[in-house]
């Protein structure tokens, strides 16, 4: 999907409903992992309408967030306010935009694109981290189109651990890269979901 189509989903969303297309709040597998990481600088890449970037500036991270939709950034600046949150927020297509600077986290959430175009993304990701940074990336794996639970259909778009692996294993050190049960109802993607359990792939790697 292009911009375009993003931009008349998340506006038709806000006017069905007042909200989102997606929840309000992180995916628990990122606030598991950060949990007793000390904050520094952290980019947000396809933050949708910043759920993840919201959670990570509550929690002082000093955070920039990037997304291709300006629909979806007008959802995300109206919960920075209602939340108080300071995040710097910039349009812009993750597939060739730069930021010119380091951080110490880069974080991916739910970002589905053709293999090669997602490789490409978190080598670029790779680079941008500081020494000791750190690359978090959540997505649905391959075999959630088995147990029937919501997300993508095409397997061209989703996540194995084979796959995140070889896009930063010369580059980073892996910590973590597995494939990982969600609950559904307790950690959704969707604002009422139905109860079940999906799949996802996780990938935690940091800069030597």
């Amino acid at each position: 999907m292009n911009s375009d189509q993003w931009d008349a989903r998340y506006r038709d969303a806000r006017t069905a409903s007042g909200d989102s297309l997606w929840v309000a709040e992180a995916p628990l597998r990122f606030q598991q992992v950060l949990a007793d990481v000390p904050p520094g600088s952290a980019l947000d890449l396809a933050t949708g309408d910043g759920r993840t970037a919201l959670w990570l500036a509550g929690v002082g991270w000093d955070t920039t967030a990037v997304d291709f939709s300006g629909e979806a950034l007008v959802t995300a600046r109206t919960r920075a306010a209602e939340r108080g949150a300071n995040v710097h927020w910039i349009q812009g297509d993750v597939t060739d935009w730069e930021p010119g600077r380091t951080f110490d986290l880069v974080t991916i959430g739910y970002l589905h694109l053709p293999r090669e175009a997602m490789a490409a993304v978190l080598k670029r990701a790779a680079g941008w981290l500081a020494d000791g940074g750190r690359l978090l990336v959540l997505g649905h794996d391959v075999r959630n189109v088995d147990v029937g639970a919501p997300g993508p259909r095409d397997p061209g778009v989703l996540y194995t651990p084979e796959i995140l692996r070889e896009a930063v294993g010369e580059v980073l050190v892996i910590l973590e890269c597995e494939t990982v049960e969600r609950d559904g109802s307790a950690d959704a993607e969707v604002p009422d979901a139905p109860a079940h359990v999906a799949l996802d792939t996780l990938l935690h790697a940091q800069k030597d």
